[in-house]
């Protein structure tokens, strides 16, 4: 399967560095090619809940995009982590996931795209997650 974004660059701050956490390597390396191609920000990718825990504790990203259904530890429990942690609690999450009914992301107003994804609409929301200031802090497990 091919995927094309029909638009031209856009660029954000070079200092972006987006954390995918994604156990399937397909979708995992599609999402970072599209975003350092198409918006040119540097990406980390993990497969692993437990792995994005222990790499969030020790780095810095401006956002993380993430899976639900994870080893280790599912998304929920990594973004709950990461509101544990000073220097990832206000730190944006996009969660991509083909299970949001299932993970009550639309009754928790949690940010999510469903798999499979349109890349532009992707891509549209990752630029607006980068733009908007994360003042969140609270625990997102109910």
């Amino acid at each position: 399967m091919v995927h094309t974004v029909m638009r031209q660059p856009d660029h954000l701050d070079t200092h972006c560095r987006v954390l995918i956490v994604e156990d399937d390597c397909s979708i995992a390396s599609l999402i970072a090619d599209v975003l350092e191609d198409e918006i040119g920000v540097a990406t980390v990718t993990l497969h692993n809940g437990a792995e994005a825990i222990r790499f969030l504790a020790q780095q810095q990203v401006s956002l993380v995009v993430l899976d639900y259904q994870l080893p280790g530890a599912n998304g929920i429990q990594v973004c709950d982590a990461m509101r544990r942690l000073v220097s990832a609690q206000e730190t944006p999450v996009l969660f991509v996931t083909a299970n949001a009914e299932q993970a009550g992301f639309r009754t928790r107003g949690l940010p999510y795209i469903r798999k499979p994804f349109d890349l532009t609409e992707f891509l549209d929301t990752v630029k607006h997650c980068l733009r908007q200031p994360q003042t969140a802090t609270t625990s997102l497990v109910s």
